[in-house]
């Protein structure tokens, strides 16, 4: 099956690392697959795929497949006017017309999801939303990792580490990764007596405003893969505070891998990782999430424990398991 990913952009994103993964696999699997892009990556992540840079998604530019996939809203419509593919698929790794920062753009957001294709969704809380609204076929694909590249060096390690650091991932400006919150949560801590090191990792530099909200410890700004790597094993809790209009971000899943512990919040796209494996609280609640982070540290059998299990659910989260599904929904839409 010949596949190719029309992608906006290759910047630094959970969303394009997705993306990326999902085109190599499917490669190593034997299809002919390779990514058309108006920006192409820096040296973030390296892609094991052709990678074609044009100035535009038209008939010109855009190759003959079997499947076109579109990534985002605005590839849609040109993917699909293009006419080059036998089908052409819309993966959503979340709905972008609730993402504060795009939602002046809903009408156009609408006419891309209202295009009579099937969608790949990253997330099953997504065809409750879309369902009835637009059109399917919809095909759910589980969340993915290589969870082996995340291994911590010392799994047998039973505490955190005296100061710990709580590490936070995400832009400063996107609003709907409750970043603030998190910072937050980090200063009722440190009020409270208790001695912490903040981590932060972004592909957005560190913000005037940011730093006089907290100043942070370790500033991982555009860190490659290999680099969050050790971030993440640097960390001894991750604080992920999104609120609901995210997909399925990978950070959580990658800090589990990595043995750290999680405090995520309650929303519907963290459904399918086990409430033993993370403890959620209320989107924008600074206070629980300082009482949940407040537990791990003072408890260190509750730490061990959640790191262990933490370990043992990011594996459940196989890429294998993940182009299985993908393989499938694929050869399903092709031969109609």
């Amino acid at each position: 099956m010949k596949v190719v990913y029309v992608v906006e952009s290759l910047e630094m994103s959970g969303g394009v690392k997705v993306i990326v993964e999902h085109a190599e696999e499917l490669s190593r699997r034997g299809h002919d697959v390779s990514i058309v892009t108006r920006h192409a990556a820096d040296d973030w992540m390296p892609v094991g795929v052709p990678v074609s840079l044009v100035p535009s998604f038209s008939a010109e530019t855009l190759p003959e497949a079997d499947v076109h996939v579109a990534t985002w809203f605005e590839t849609v419509v040109p993917t699909l006017r293009a006419g080059r593919a036998r089908t052409v698929v819309h993966f959503s790794q979340g709905y972008e017309a609730i993402y504060p920062w795009i939602a002046h753009r809903k009408a156009e957001i609408d006419e891309a999801y209202a295009q009579p294709v099937p969608k790949l969704l990253i997330s099953a809380h997504l065809v409750g939303l879309f369902e009835g609204r637009f059109p399917g076929p919809f095909h759910v694909l589980p969340q993915a990792i290589r969870a082996a590249d995340y291994a911590p060096g010392d799994p047998e390690r039973d505490r955190p580490r005296q100061p710990p650091a709580i590490g936070i991932v995400g832009p400063f400006e996107a609003l709907n990764k409750g970043i603030r919150v998190g910072l937050e949560a980090v200063s009722r801590l440190r009020d409270g007596g208790r001695p912490l090191r903040l981590h932060r990792a972004s592909q957005m530099p560190l913000t005037d405003e940011e730093r006089a909200l907290l100043p942070c410890d370790v500033y991982a700004f555009r860190a490659s893969v290999a680099e969050m790597v050790a971030w993440y094993h640097s960390s001894d809790v991750l604080v992920h505070p999104s609120f609901e209009a995210e997909g399925f971000p990978l950070p959580p899943l990658e800090a589990m891998a990595a043995g750290v512990p999680v405090v995520l919040t309650d929303i519907p796209s963290y459904a399918p990782i086990p409430a033993d494996a993370a403890p959620r609280v209320p989107p924008g609640d600074a206070a629980a999430i300082t009482r949940e982070v407040g537990l791990l540290l003072h408890e260190p059998g509750l730490w061990v424990a959640r790191r262990r299990r933490g370990i043992e659910v990011a594996a459940t989260f196989s890429l294998a398991r993940a182009i299985d599904a993908l393989e499938s929904a694929l050869s399903a839409i092709v031969k109609g």
